[in-house]
This record gives structure tokens, C-alpha cells and sequence, in this order.
């Protein structure tokens, strides 16, 4: 409850990001880990101001998401689905806007929710979104999302501060290439926690709505039907994330895929054997190895 920090140790069971990563998105994480000098100088340049700026801005005019709370519930159980270490700070804007975005790291994690968005999705479709979120959390993907928008984005000025003016154009698509990449991956984080392809469509639907009309309130609107996205444009490439109709594509191929089906076998039985998976013996109180589910000393089975 203090340092939001899990109490279960890793352990085989553990879900991690190669079972469920897209592909794409995981070569890229490792090309530009690769790269060493590029995520260092914007970790400790941008990364730590920008952190320090905007959370003090949330703790002064956001309300935070605390325990006992229905939010505060949907993030503790997609953390546990996902195995995330760390919980998030969670806060939630008063602003009627469908937004929300992570930042920071994976050890100080920041999920920002803007008020319109917990209005206008079902609590299936929140935990959806929330595990997004998480998705990119647990995948390592921050850090990185800094270095796209920061020099991705065509923000000249940004990487000459940085003294990263040598990053050419063609550098900065490919770092928006693997911005879309990662939430390809944090969306099938999102479906491996809620487990429903349909609840993935009126979420994507609703957000992709929202975004071309400003509004949920016309039913005629559908992924399949959706021909330019949350964009007009006919291209995703200078856009950090991909267009929904192709978003639920992919989602949907995933969730008919045998990768799919193995992730969730392994959060099924990890769920299952989560209250084995302790250091003490709940019978006699003794330590045990925490990955065995009968205790060396009473024999007991922990499940």
C-alpha cells in the first residue's frame, strides 16, 4: 500500500513482454537499446525535467486514484494479469477530452486519465484501456516513447537542445514506425486482460468516434466501416499511433493466434497458483521456497 511494490516475487509463471510482444515492436526496442548514447542523453536531459514538471502539476491539479476505489481496482487487477512489479500512480484530469497516457518508468510509472474518457467507456472498456496502459508499462516502452515524440515528431528544435541534430528524417520515421509498433503490443496487453475480442471493438470504436466526431452518441459508426481512422489522412506515417481499423486488425489476428491462447494459459495458471506463490507457509507460518505449493515442514498445500 506504501511503495506500491508487489509481494509476490518473480517467479516462472510470471507473464513478460516476449509473450505477447509484436514483433515488430520487440526488434525495435532492442535496435535502439542498441544505440546507447540516444536513449542515455534524453533519459537524463528531457526525460527527468519533463517528469518532475508534470507530476507536479498532477499531485496540484488532478485527483489522484486511491485505495478503495473502483479505478484504483481495475488498475490493481491488470497489474496482477500483467505481472507489472510496480503499480502506477494513477490520476484522473477533470477535462471532458477521451484521453489518457502513461509516462515516466518502469519503476515511478504515472497512468493519466482525462474525466471524459472514465464517462464515456463501461468498466469492461476502462479495464481495457487500463490495461493499454499497463501494456506499455510492463513492455519497457517510456523511455522510448520520450526519445520518438521528442525526435520522431519533426520537433527540430528538441533534438538540436539535446545536440541530437544529426538524427535525420528518415531516422525520426522510423522512430514513429516503432511508436506505432509498441501500441500494437500494448493493445494486445489490453485484450489478454479483459480476454474479449468485443470488448476490444466498442473500445477502439468509441475512442475512434470520439476522435472523428468529437462525440459517442451516433451508433452507426463501426471499425469495420472506418476507412481513415482518427486521422483523414490515407497514410499513418508521420503518426504515432496506427489507424483504429488497422489497430483492430491486428488485435483480432493475435487473439486467433496460438501466441494468444499460450499467454493466457500462463495467466490462468499463475491466477491460479498466485496464493501458493509465497514465501511463508499460511498453515504453520514457516518459510518454504516460494514456488513450492506444498510447505517442506507441514506437508500443507498452499492453494
Amino acid at each position: 500500500m506504501s511503495c506500491r511494490t508487489r509481494l509476490v516475487p518473480e517467479s516462472r509463471y510470471d507473464l513478460t513482454p516476449d509473450d505477447y510482444a509484436y514483433g515488430p515492436d520487440r526488434d525495435a526496442i532492442q535496435m535502439i537499446k542498441a544505440t546507447g548514447a540516444l536513449p542515455f542523453l534524453v533519459k537524463n536531459l528531457a526525460l527527468h525535467s519533463f517528469e518532475k514538471r508534470l507530476s507536479s502539476k498532477l499531485f496540484r491539479e488532478a485527483g489522484m486514484v486511491t485505495y478503495p476505489s473502483e479505478v484504483d481496482a481495475l488498475v490493481r487487477h491488470c497489474a496482477i494479469a500483467l505481472s507489472v512489479n510496480t503499480l502506477p500512480e494513477t490520476f484522473i484530469i477533470q477535462d471532458g477530452k477521451a484521453n489518457a497516457f502513461t509516462f515516466g518508468n518502469e519503476e515511478h510509472a504515472f497512468i493519466v486519465l482525462n474525466s471524459g474518457i472514465t464517462n464515456l467507456l463501461t468498466k469492461r472498456e476502462l479495464t481495457a484501456l487500463l490495461g493499454h496502459e499497463l501494456g506499455h508499462v510492463k513492455s519497457g516502452h517510456m523511455l522510448y516513447h520520450t526519445v520518438a515524440e521528442l525526435l520522431g515528431g519533426g520537433i527540430g528544435v528538441s533534438a538540436s537542445f539535446l545536440g541530437l541534430s544529426f538524427v535525420t528524417f528518415p531516422v525520426r520515421l522510423a522512430l514513429l514506425s516503432w511508436h506505432r509498433e509498441s501500441e500494437v503490443t500494448a493493445d494486445r496487453a489490453s485484450l489478454l486482460v479483459v480476454n474479449d475480442i468485443n470488448v476490444i471493438k466498442s473500445f477502439m470504436t468509441k475512442l475512434a468516434l470520439w476522435s472523428s466526431r468529437g462525440s459517442a452518441a451516433s451508433g452507426e459508426f463501426s471499425i469495420e466501416k472506418d476507412k481513415a481512422g482518427v486521422v483523414e489522412s490515407t497514410t499513418e506515417l508521420f503518426h504515432t499511433h496506427p489507424l483504429y481499423v488497422n489497430r483492430f486488425r491486428l488485435a483480432n489476428d493475435f487473439f486467433e493466434s496460438p501466441q494468444f491462447l499460450t499467454a493466457m494459459r500462463k495467466i490462468e495458471t499463475r491466477l491460479d497458483l498466485l496464493r501458493g506463490l509465497v514465501p511463508v507457509c499460511r498453515f504453520c507460518g514457516r518459510a518454504k521456497p516460494t514456488e513450492d505449493l506444498f510447505c517442506p515442514t507441514c506437508g500443507r498445500c498452499q492453494t
